[in-house]
């Protein structure tokens, strides 16, 4: 038997010695990185915990695919997005330190998530494995990008700042739920879910490069 527990102790002790030895942003970087790590790991019990609440008090029982698409994108987007609004509320921080925190908690969710794949059903595949990690990765690379940067645009604008940040949820935990959505129907749809993240990853990646050379060449 997988234990999470052990997943995550043997990913984090050594960022955790990390944050003994960097300094700057790259620590920022790491300590959320780890808050990433600690929220996939609350979220399989969150999730396991909520549905078998529902189940025991009568409500109707999700198969594993119901799950996928009506818990799991909310109680993830909100169990990463925690550690953005704590930061973003107490430090005060620079717009861009906002996104660099949000993109920080998604990519280490993204490891734990993987790894934890990785351990319960192998790689003999390196294909499918190549496939599930950069698909997995993006995806929630963009999740963290919708909420790091919707929560920096309403960010110190009192009147949009909850609301703001409400739909900035919402918009990550949408674009998961059509991730596992399209995941769990198989055949053609498993490949346009597979493929949608990272496309759309490469033509984000595209603008900003676009726009850095538009900058260097006006300067």
């Amino acid at each position: 038997m997988i234990y999470p527990v052990n997943i995550f102790i043997c990913l984090a002790a050594p960022l955790v010695i990390a944050l003994f030895l960097i300094k700057g942003r790259t620590r920022r970087f790491i300590a959320f990185f780890i808050c990433g790590l600690l929220a996939c790991l609350l979220a399989g019990y969150v999730n396991a915990f909520i549905a078998g609440a529902a189940a025991k008090n009568g409500y109707v029982s999700m198969t594993t695919a119901q799950s996928m698409v009506r818990l799991t994108p909310v109680c993830e987007e909100v169990l990463k997005a925690l550690p953005v609004f704590l930061y973003a509320a107490v430090f005060r921080p620079k717009r861009s330190g906002i996104v660099t925190v949000a993109l920080a908690v998604g990519l280490g969710f993204a490891t734990m998530e993987n790894t934890s794949q990785l351990m319960n059903y192998g790689a003999s595949q390196i294909l499918f494995v190549l496939t599930r990690g950069f698909a997995s990765g993006s995806m929630h690379a963009i999740c963290a990008a919708i909420l790091g940067y919707g929560l920096a645009f309403v960010y110190k604008r009192e009147r949009m700042a909850f609301t703001g940040s409400f739909a900035a949820l919402c918009a990550a935990a949408t674009f998961h739920g059509v991730y596992n959505m399209l995941v769990s129907a198989g055949g053609f749809w498993l490949a346009a879910g597979y493929a949608l993240p990272n496309i759309m990853a490469g033509g984000i990646m595209l603008c900003i490069m676009n726009a850095e050379l538009r900058i260097k060449n006006k300067n």
